[in-house]
């Protein structure tokens, strides 16, 4: 009775393993602006402020063969890559987040939540989840929950999301300028597309 149960066990691991593979991502991907946005938007007394970034790096990886939800995220933005359509604006950024002393911003995940499981996703064309981990800004690091959505289509996955911050949580000094008062809340919106196997 009990070798039935731990082969019935194995049967059911082998066949979530099989169909999960069957779709699964083509990692470790390496994260570049070919394959990967970050833009952010922010209030200010006058309009709505957005911002886009560049020389984006990274990857995504699986921490663990056997489990798909193992999935480790390293993404690095370069401060000095931030651009409001407005020089000065650009600079003050730049000096409230001393980027000549950290120059980037950082996010790591060690993993996806289970509602986006490769099975759900294959049964459902789409989830939504979240990456645990950690975002840096300046000197401090704080654990981050990064809403995902994930979004199948054709080869690949579409990977998107926005998570909403303090700026003074992050030791980010008041970025506005005299004429234009920014809002204290900054949004960061990304996306990213991986491969299927």
């Amino acid at each position: 009775m009990r070798g039935s149960l731990y082969l019935l066990i194995a049967l059911r691991t082998a066949i979530i393993s099989t169909s999960a593979a069957a779709q699964s991502w083509v990692l470790p991907a390496q994260l570049n602006d070919s394959n990967t946005t970050v833009s952010f938007e922010v209030d200010s007394t006058w309009h709505l402020v957005e911002g886009t970034t560049s020389k984006i790096s990274g990857f995504v990886r699986q921490r663990d063969p056997t489990d798909p939800l193992s999935i480790e995220v390293d993404l690095v933005v370069p401060v000095a890559s931030f651009d409001t359509d407005w020089d000065a604006r650009d600079e003050k950024l730049a000096f409230v987040m001393a980027a000549d002393r950290f120059a980037q911003v950082r996010f790591r995940s060690s993993k996806l939540t289970a509602n986006c499981h490769p099975l759900t996703i294959k049964r459902d064309g789409r989830c939504s989840g979240s990456l645990e981990g950690t975002l840096t800004m300046r000197d401090v690091t704080l654990p981050v929950s990064l809403p995902v959505e994930i979004m199948r289509s054709g080869s690949k996955d579409n990977i998107s999301g926005k998570l909403t911050l303090e700026w003074a949580d992050y030791h980010v000094e008041d970025p506005s300028i005299l004429i234009a008062k920014l809002d204290p809340a900054v949004t960061i919106a990304y996306s990213t597309e991986i491969p299927l196997r």
